[in-house]
């Protein structure tokens, strides 16, 4: 099974205020699931995790799609209100129960919270309660903002202070592959995943680690896609130097594990 971390159906009002905003005009475009569930087919990709909003109905709106699709697509949501902490874990709650609400992402960047801040520690230990692994963007964003709010030396409070949460470390984290190295030796319950970041440009000492012993399912991949190509991603993906098992580990074992993947 492949398994794509970090898909997103875009309306276009939404493409056309936040993609440029953060990612310039190219991203502006709105895409729907017709072609998502299209791109995934082409591509050979069995299962998407999309990602939305927890304010609002934006998750009731995805899991309703991943209905119609059952086998296809889950949902992860975005802590998009981070000052309004018992509201963002009011709506983890009401949507937990779903079989196919997979995940909670932090994005730090978007609202300049560092990755630990106390607004959210509810978010944390809320997942943590209900089994839920939580995606953290973690590196230097690539909008103009300030990255300090991401440096993966942050990820240690929060695994230290939930030692029961699964955390996935989204977008790669570079330029700091050699402290998350570190990492994922020390912490059993820390992932990465290559989402928004080319396969191609993966530190070899990363991809080295990806198909040791103690590396292997540790890294799992995503694409971010329509932002980034999925077929640009895969190709990419699959000229990685690892072996057969790595490479299933990494194109989806490791995200099945992860996920307890409920379809």
């Amino acid at each position: 099974m492949i398994v794509d971390l970090w898909v997103n159906v875009v309306p276009p009002e939404v493409a056309g205020r936040f993609g440029e905003e953060l990612f310039g005009p190219d991203a502006a475009r709105g895409t729907t699931a017709e072609e998502l569930l299209a791109t995934m087919d082409a591509c050979g990709v069995d299962l998407g995790v999309l990602s939305c909003r927890l304010s609002g109905t934006h998750a009731e709106e995805m899991l309703e799609l991943a209905d119609a699709h059952p086998g296809r697509l889950l949902v992860g949501t975005t802590v998009d209100r981070a000052a309004k902490p018992v509201l963002m874990c009011r709506r983890i709650r009401e949507l937990a129960s779903h079989a196919r609400f997979a995940l909670v992402r932090v994005s730090p960047l978007v609202e300049q919270h560092p990755l630990n801040d106390r607004l959210y520690y509810p978010v944390y230990a809320t997942c943590s309660e209900l089994s839920l692994p939580v995606s953290i963007n973690i590196g230097i964003p690539g909008p103009p903002v300030r990255s300090r709010c991401q440096d993966p030396a942050l990820l240690e409070d929060v695994l230290i202070d939930f030692p029961d949460l699964v955390v996935v470390g989204a977008h790669m984290g570079h330029p700091y592959e050699a402290l998350l190295i570190q990492y994922l030796l020390k912490w059993p319950n820390l992932h990465l995943s290559n989402s928004a970041y080319l396969a191609t440009y993966m530190d070899p000492d990363l991809v080295r680690f990806m198909d040791s012993s103690r590396g292997r399912g540790r890294v799992l991949f995503a694409t971010d896609w329509p932002w980034l190509p999925m077929d640009r991603a895969l190709e990419a993906a699959r000229k990685l130097p690892l072996s057969e098992e790595g490479m299933d580990l990494f194109l989806g074992g490791a995200a099945e594990r992860v996920l307890k993947i409920r379809v």
